[in-house]
């Protein structure tokens, strides 16, 4: 009767190892689809300042080769020539605060976006190590319960034998 008893006990303990490890299987997948998702973001993070830098040289390039040809066009006339240059120079300052604004705005929502990424792999990695603790507690249980089995056995055998 209690080889029964010991048995059935082990059979729920395997059962709830085995679900526990699905569990943690799980979770890694979690982690991966997540590590994943973050790095997706960050490459879509830098093309997005790329092409911001791209557009903001392009822009300074054109400038400089407008402001050129309006110098070469203003002549020797000096106050032609400061009006243009102090319109051309607060046009550049004011694109260049633009794309300045962009960047910081594009860094604010990756670094919040990419926060909660981590937050939730913290989440996960805190439950894993919480089932990979209980996975631990139940395999030792598993074992004296075996053990225990084992000593039922030979003691149901020494009974046997000695009935004998």
């Amino acid at each position: 009767m209690g080889y029964a008893v010991f048995t059935a006990r082990k059979l729920m303990l395997t059962n709830r190892i085995n679900q526990l490890n699905f569990r943690i299987m799980q979770l890694s997948q979690q982690q991966q689809t997540l590590s994943k998702a973050a790095g997706d973001k960050e490459r879509q993070i830098s093309w997005i300042k790329g092409m911001f830098n791209t557009i903001g040289n392009a822009f300074t390039q054109r400038m400089n080769l407008q402001t050129q040809a309006a110098i070469n066009q203003a002549g020797n006339d000096p106050a032609a020539l400061q009006q243009l240059l102090s319109g051309s120079y607060a046009m550049q300052n004011a694109m260049a605060q633009q794309f300045q604004f962009a960047g910081m705005m594009i860094d604010f929502q990756s670094s919040g976006d990419l926060q909660s990424v981590k937050e939730m792999e913290n989440q996960i990695e805190i439950e894993r190590k919480n089932l990979e603790t209980q996975v631990q507690a139940l395999t030792a249980e598993r074992h004296s319960v075996e053990k225990a089995e084992e000593n039922e056995i030979k003691n149901s055998a020494c009974l046997l034998i000695t009935s004998l």
